[in-house]
């Protein structure tokens, strides 16, 4: 196992993740981990003919990017610092969808993901978050859920 890929969205389960993908990184210098915090696609929120333009799908990836530099920030802090450590990729789209491709067409070993995102409620501390429930069963490659 060279690379891994970690789905991150900030949330405390993605965060654990992060931590885990650091303590397989210090078996071996060999190791490379990259975090990929997906955001949603213009196009996907609004699928309607012309519902979306340039400009929206510009303003769109700002505040993805925002918001993803937050949790890349987050993510330094747990890395000490060293935030070339891990690797950091922003990709769009459904995100399960969009970590499957990303790990297939990166070459990735392994995928490490939450056991939820921040949609959790109460009830559902039993099961899997759909993003994690899809990304096991569209993935080729092992995946990791970190609880």
């Amino acid at each position: 196992m060279k690379r891994i890929v970690v789905a991150v969205d900030g949330s405390e389960s993605s965060l654990r993740a992060v931590s885990h993908a650091l303590k397989l990184k210090k078996l071996s210098s060999h190791v490379h981990v990259t975090a990929l915090y997906i955001g949603p696609s213009c196009y996907d929120l609004f699928p309607e003919p012309g519902a979306c333009s340039g400009f929206q799908q510009k303003e769109l990836d700002k505040e993805i990017e925002s918001r993803a530099n937050e949790v890349f920030k987050k993510i330094d802090k747990i890395a000490g610092g060293k935030s070339s450590s891990i690797e950091k990729a922003i990709g769009r789209g459904d995100a399960a969808a969009a970590i499957s491709k990303f790990a297939a067409e990166g070459g990735f070993d392994l995928i490490i993901i939450g056991f939820h995102g921040y949609e959790e409620d109460e009830g559902s501390k039993f099961w899997l978050g759909g993003v994690c429930y899809k990304v096991l069963h569209m993935c080729q490659c092992p995946v990791t859920v970190v609880k």
